[in-house]
C-alpha cells in the first residue's frame, strides 16, 4: 500500500491492522531457527549418547548458549533423541 497507494506507513498499517514495528521487522528463515540449536545439540549428543534432555540442557547452558529449554526441547524432540525411560522388571 505505500509504494502503491502512496500512502505513509502510519496510514498504511493502520488500514491492515499491523503496528508500525512489524512493518520494519524482517522475519527470520525457519532453517536458521533452529540451525543453531541443532548444530550444539549434535555435538553433545555425539560426545554423550546415554544423556537426557536436562543434562544436554546444562552442558549447553554450562557453554553459554542462551536458548531457553521450550527451544531446546521443540528441536530435541524434533531430532528424535528423547530416549525412553527404563522400566522395572
Amino acid at each position: 500500500m505505500v509504494t502503491e497507494h502512496c500512502l505513509s506507513i502510519t496510514r498504511a498499517c493502520g488500514a491492515a491492522g499491523l503496528s508500525r514495528a512489524a512493518y520494519y521487522k524482517v522475519p527470520p528463515l525457519p532453517q536458521e531457527k533452529g540451525a543453531e540449536v541443532i548444530d550444539a545439540l549434535n555435538g553433545v549428543v555425539e560426545r554423550n549418547g546415554r544423556w537426557g534432555f536436562w543434562k544436554c540442557f546444562d552442558r549447553l547452558r554450562l557453554d553459554g548458549r542462551p536458548w531457553n529449554h521450550k527451544r531446546v526441547w521443540r528441536v530435541y524432540c524434533e531430532l528424535g533423541l528423547y530416549i525412553p525411560r527404563r522400566t522395572k522388571r
